[in-house]
């Protein structure tokens, strides 16, 4: 019989401890005891992993981790591993040092962008805790030993509060008015959703006040909108990363890094695939759901469905838990864009010797980056354009430029030529003696859609380049007299290096030259310079060529 399909009970990223974790020196053994004793669930194994690691404790008792991140993807639990965690630190932690948190101050946030949201995990412990249910259903659903611990509920709109006989109490809020008094634990659900850090800043400086105060942020994947999530995970990856050199690499004793002042403080605990996973990795997917194969109603044939209905960045934030440049709706498809790849080998095969070359030129909206692409035709008529360099700023690109064509005698260069900062390179490229074409007016507009048209019609060829693919996913367009254009402005990754690259195709296809004929392909042994492919004049084999 073949062995069940699981998802990783282990995170794919995740902060070491600082010492082994036994029921001694972490609270997550009591949360699973208490989920299992008194409100009769027996959490799943991530769920399980995750509070043990998660509820790590100092030698002093105390918390070792102030905020802990939690990614992991839609569906797998994280909603009612909120609600064990709020209901065992209510009715078990706010007793736990009455002395240096007295059960009366100790107060349970939580929060999330809207109140619904926070409201999902407040309900179950309510309907658990509730002394006075309101209807039988709800009767049947309660925990006595819940109920006789609990002093009062009040589900007032706006007001909504669980007071424990101990005084401790649970409230939420909604992120905007989040600000009040200290709070000892704080809940942020869908963390994603700030896209601004007024609740953040309101909130999580209630628990700094407080021996052993910890937030906790909940979430699945971000966008570059997601700006708390994505500075709190980065952070986090710093401190792995640091980790990883001194500890990790036997540099430095776990004891020597904690007495470095290093911070040890954030948890990051991520349950996502790999950045560069396809669509359909099965283990991708398995890391990322965690709770397939665990009483999950979750299964790897839906998410492979998932993977064919979805947009490819809806589903790579709510399936596969990963970052994506942007949830817009692009110019050009990035599954399409991932079709054109070829391997540099191969491509080394179709690029007939001394092939012409026109060079394509941008610069990003903010001036920070130049990007010089290249475009040439395969011996099968089909065109390749790659990003040939970039470099931060401006001043470096004409002596640059001109030096490299004069090298590999390609003397053609394309690029807007007005509106945008690139047009600083037309009378200094003319001046060193290019070919320089003009890209303007109308013309941005037909050479945007003839790019796209190449791409949708499998009628391009490019490599792995991240850069570009970066633009891809990012890159929309504006409307310009009846044609859309590449728009530096809306779009929301810089695709500078994509307008390069269709300038180059605009300036290969329309600007002189035209499609050559199909011609037999140099055998594979062929060496093919640096010159001939409009790079610089040291000779060797393509497939060594950093593009």
């Amino acid at each position: 019989m073949a062995e069940p399909v699981q998802g990783h009970t282990e995170p794919r990223l995740w902060t070491k401890p600082l010492r082994e974790l036994t029921p001694e020196t972490s609270l997550g053994f009591e949360v699973i005891d208490f989920a299992r004793d008194f409100l009769s669930l027996e959490l799943r194994p991530w769920q399980q992993w995750l509070l043990i690691h998660a509820l790590e404790l100092r030698e002093d008792g105390a918390y070792r981790f102030r905020r802990v991140i939690v990614l992991v993807a839609r569906q797998n639990g994280k909603s009612l591993l909120a609600t064990v965690l709020a209901s065992w630190w209510l009715f078990v932690d706010s007793l736990r040092y009455p002395r240096r948190v007295p059960p009366m101050d100790f107060k349970i946030v939580g929060t999330a962008q809207n109140l619904d949201i926070a409201r999902g995990p407040w309900e179950r412990v309510k309907t658990w805790c509730d002394p006075d249910p309101e209807t039988p259903e709800a009767e049947d659903l309660a925990i006595p030993a819940l109920q006789a611990v609990t002093a009062k509920v009040t589900d007032t709109n706006g007001k909504e509060r669980i007071l424990a006989r101990s005084q401790a109490h649970y409230e939420i809020r909604a992120a905007k008015s989040a600000r009040g008094k200290p709070a000892a634990r704080v809940l942020m659900d869908e963390l994603r959703e700030q896209e601004n850090w007024a609740a953040w800043n309101a909130t999580s400086q209630t628990t700094k006040s407080f021996w052993s105060g910890q937030l906790w942020g909940v979430s699945n994947a971000g966008t570059p909108a997601s700006v708390v999530l994505k500075k709190q995970r980065d952070v986090a990856l710093e401190n792995l990363a640091e980790w990883d050199k001194t500890v990790g690499a036997g540099a430095m004793s776990i004891d020597e890094y904690v007495a470095s002042g290093r911070d040890t403080t954030v948890g990051l605990f991520e349950w996502s695939a790999p950045d560069d996973c396809s669509l359909d990795d099965v283990e991708g997917i398995l890391a990322a759901n965690p709770s397939i194969g665990h009483g999950s109603a979750i299964t790897v044939e839906q998410c492979l469905s998932d993977a064919a209905s979805m947009e490819e960045a809806d589903y790579r934030t709510e399936v596969l838990c990963q970052w994506v440049a942007a949830r817009v709706p692009t110019y050009i498809s990035p599954k399409a864009w991932d079709e054109t790849v070829m391997p540099a080998s191969e491509v080394a095969a179709l690029i007939p010797a001394g092939a012409r070359t026109v060079w394509g030129v941008d610069t990003s909206l903010d001036r920070r980056m130049t990007y010089v692409a290249a475009a040439v035709f395969l011996s099968d008529g089909r065109p390749f354009v790659t990003v040939r360099a970039q470099r931060a700023g401006m001043m470096w690109l004409p002596s640059w430029l001109a030096d490299l064509a004069e090298e590999s005698g390609h003397f053609e260069v394309a690029l807007q030529s007005k509106g945008c900062p690139a047009l600083e390179f037309v009378e200094p490229l003319e001046a060193a003696g290019l070919t320089v074409h003009p890209i303007d007016g109308s013309t941005v507009g037909i050479a945007t859609g003839r790019f796209r048209d190449r791409v949708r019609d499998g009628q391009l060829v490019t490599v792995a380049q991240p850069v570009a693919r970066l633009g891809i996913e990012g890159g929309v367009t504006a409307r310009y007299a009846e044609n859309d254009a590449w728009s530096r402005v809306r779009s929301v990754t810089d695709i500078a290096p994509v307008i390069a690259e269709t300038c180059a195709l605009y300036g290969l296809e329309k600007c002189g030259g035209g499609a050559p004929e199909p011609v037999v392909p140099p055998p594979p042994a062929q060496i093919i310079t640096r010159a001939d492919l409009g790079g610089g004049p040291e000779s060797q084999n393509l497939a060594d060529v950093q593009f």
